[in-house]
């Protein structure tokens, strides 16, 4: 296979190519930032950083992503085969953006990106394959990991930021779904999809559809969370991809029904982060086994047992507080070396979180919300313990520039 073939093969090809294809065809291939033929383009071009943000670019992020497909054996996960790293603050990184792959994680998906190369907004979430379009022989993996691509080149090579036009997360899954639909690589399939878009200013707007989510989290509590949306018990709302000859046979023959909902359907919510702000996408592989009370006791030990958050005093019931200096001194660059030898927060939660996870859904005697609810709605089925699935964690975590800077000059002021 020649060079060109196996660059025509590669995913982040595909992923290019299909924004291009659908965009081009309507004349809107500047907004995309394809100026010039696709064969003339050069592949994953690092995109510069504004050398003058706005002023009210304040905030950098620090991300990682876990991941355990359904059948992985638990074990002690590895840099970058269960967990990845990335930064919006990294110049050139290698690669731009992140995005999972089958193999680690199943028919669950993850991505992150700069909007536009700019080190003040990024985009990042999660994918669930629905699991029910195996019984069609076709891999719900396809579209959960294909949309995620999508999402993520979209954001990539986003040029609308100097306009004042920062990408919207609905319109991200809009993009990515109305290019997995063309896709011919992608022949059927569905999935949910959680996603979130982050700004200079702190800014965060999301889209959630389906029983994805996530979680953000101040110290010692859940700031919010977000609300599943599903048609019944077990089944979620849904981006789907059902071929014309799918249709015709379920019509003809009979057959389950194919839900499909469209990125208008998703929810869409507005927060403001602050200083050390954890937001954490997941999805229900978590969520069927940890309750946002479980999910905030895993962070909040390894939020403490690093010294990023602390008791006000030394009692039972104390307050949680943040150290904003701690928080302030994240790397700006993580790389495969240095993810290694020194522990970064974002994975260490992202990790902790996807593990406990793991744990608790192979835990016959531990009853999550799954359990819980099974039991609820169903008490003859007698369900026990967990329920393993796929998992995919996203963790974000809020940098306001100067904050530790003024803590210090604080505490400096007090002891004088």
């Amino acid at each position: 296979m020649s060079t060109s073939d196996r660059l025509r093969c590669s995913p982040d090809f595909m992923v290019f190519y299909f924004i291009y294809l659908r965009y081009a065809t309507r004349g809107l291939s500047s907004y995309l930032g394809f100026r010039e033929p696709l064969s003339q383009m050069p592949l994953l071009q690092h995109r510069a950083y504004s050398s003058d943000p706005p002023a009210q670019s304040r905030f950098t992020y620090r991300l990682a992503a876990a991941a355990a497909g359904k059948r992985t054996p638990s074990r002690a996960p590895k840099a970058w085969q269960d967990y990845w790293l990335y930064t919006s603050t990294q110049v050139n990184a290698t690669p731009p953006y992140l995005r999972s792959t089958k193999p680690n994680s199943g028919e669950d998906a993850f991505f992150a990106a700069t909007v536009g190369g700019s080190k003040h907004h990024v985009a990042f979430g999660v994918a669930d394959g629905v699991g029910g379009w195996q019984d069609q022989g076709v891999d719900p993996s396809d579209f959960s990991h294909g949309l995620c691509g999508l999402m993520a080149g979209t954001a990539y090579i986003h040029d609308a930021l100097e306009a004042g036009k920062n990408v919207r997360p609905q319109e991200l899954m809009q993009t990515a779904y109305d290019a997995v639909i063309v896709n011919p690589r992608i022949v059927a399939g569905g999935c949910t999809a959680s996603l979130a878009v982050v700004d200079g200013a702190g800014g965060m707007e999301t889209a959630n559809l389906g029983d994805s989510g996530f979680l953000i989290f101040s110290p010692g509590r859940v700031a919010h969370r977000s609300q599943i949306q599903t048609h019944a018990f077990n089944t979620p709302y849904q981006l789907a991809k059902v071929p014309p000859k799918m249709q015709a046979q379920n019509a003809i023959f009979g057959g389950s029904a194919h839900y499909s909902e469209t990125p208008a359907q998703a929810d869409v919510e507005r927060y403001q982060l602050k200083h050390g702000d954890v937001v954490l996408f997941a999805t229900d592989g978590v969520w069927d086994n940890l309750s946002a009370q479980d999910t905030l006791g895993v962070v909040t030990k390894v939020m403490e047992e690093h010294g990023y958050w602390f008791k006000s005093h030394n009692f039972p019931g104390a307050e949680s507080l943040l150290n904003a200096t701690l928080i302030g001194s994240l790397p700006q660059e993580v790389d495969q070396k240095s993810g290694l030898k020194t522990p970064y927060l974002p994975g260490l939660l992202a990790t902790a979180v996807m593990r406990e996870a793991k744990v608790a859904g192979l835990d016959t005697r531990r009853n999550g919300p799954f359990a819980k609810e099974v039991n609820l709605l169903y008490p003859q089925e007698g369900w026990r313990g967990g329920k393993a699935d796929d998992i995919a964690v996203v963790v974000c975590i809020a940098v306001e520039d100067g904050v530790a800077a003024i803590e210090e000059s604080t505490a400096i002021k007090a002891k004088l």
